[in-house]
């Protein structure tokens, strides 16, 4: 069983795992791209 399938079915697992991590980067990467799209540019924010 992965980390990821462990962390999802609520039993103890390693946050350090490196597809976790990864998945964590990922996403804060894209909301810090999201908060930074201006306001009028729907278009962009629609693509999120």
């Amino acid at each position: 069983m992965t980390e990821r399938e462990k962390m999802l079915s609520g039993e103890l697992y390693d946050c350090g795992d490196k597809e976790l991590l990864d998945q964590w980067y990922l996403a804060k990467n894209l909301i810090r791209e999201y908060n930074n799209t201006v306001s009028e540019d729907l278009d962009k924010k629609i693509k999120f």
